[in-house]
């Protein structure tokens, strides 16, 4: 019903009135693809992706601008914004990815990413600028050191089962980027024996026994 006269002011009523965050990311995401054109959406997406109480809903917002405004510099300069200024770790890690994917050209994209990759306080926000880094900066000589300082130093602490420590998704880029750098082989062996996490630990033993068959 995208040509109906109700259907967009329904969704976007759904996208701020609902009481549920499924419902407004859902419909977040439904104006944003049939309706793009509109001279209010992408006003209305940065709206949602600043206002909105929930962080899924504001990360939905961001990706739905990232997919459908991709080459604009308004959001460009937003996603910067909001990879430093949103609260949330999720919502930061969305618009990093939306940074990365959409301006890896802009100058100011690979410093922000360096920047939350070592300094930002929150471990999601660290990791998902490790892993943009990776994506989009592939092979870059000049990143080892960001991915080494992490392995090394990220003061990531084990809270849950589920949680991605950093250091271990560092470790894996410089395995899989890096393998024949002079540092990565006594690296491997010293996360094999004295990284406080065990999955890491674990994970670089088994990356270990690879190198030295």
């Amino acid at each position: 019903f995208k040509d109906h006269p109700d259907t967009r002011s329904f969704l976007k009523d759904r996208a701020t009135a609902d009481n549920h965050e499924h419902v407004r990311g859902a419909a977040i995401r439904a104006l944003a693809s049939n309706f793009k054109d509109h001279p209010d959406t992408r006003s209305f997406l940065k709206d949602r992706a600043t206002a909105d109480n929930h962080e899924h809903v504001r990360g939905a917002a961001i990706r739905a601008l990232a997919s459908n405004f991709p080459d604009n510099l308004d959001t460009c300069s937003f996603f910067k914004d909001r990879a430093t200024a949103d609260n949330h770790g999720y919502v930061q890690g969305a618009a990093i990815e939306a940074l990365a994917s959409n301006f890896q050209d802009d100058p100011d994209t690979r410093s922000i990413l360096k920047d939350r990759a070592t300094a930002d306080n929150d471990r999601d926000v660290r990791r998902a600028a490790i892993q943009a880094l990776a994506k989009h900066f592939r092979n870059q000589p000049e990143l080892f050191e960001i991915y080494y300082n992490c392995t090394v130093n990220d003061p990531f602490e084990r809270e849950q089962d589920y949680q991605t420590n950093p250091r271990r998704v560092a470790l894996e880029i410089i395995i899989k980027q890096f393998p024949q750098h002079p540092q990565t082989l006594p690296l491997l062996r010293d996360k094999a024996a004295n990284d406080p996490d065990e999955e890491v630990r674990e994970f670089a033993q088994e990356k270990l026994a690879e190198f030295e068959k």
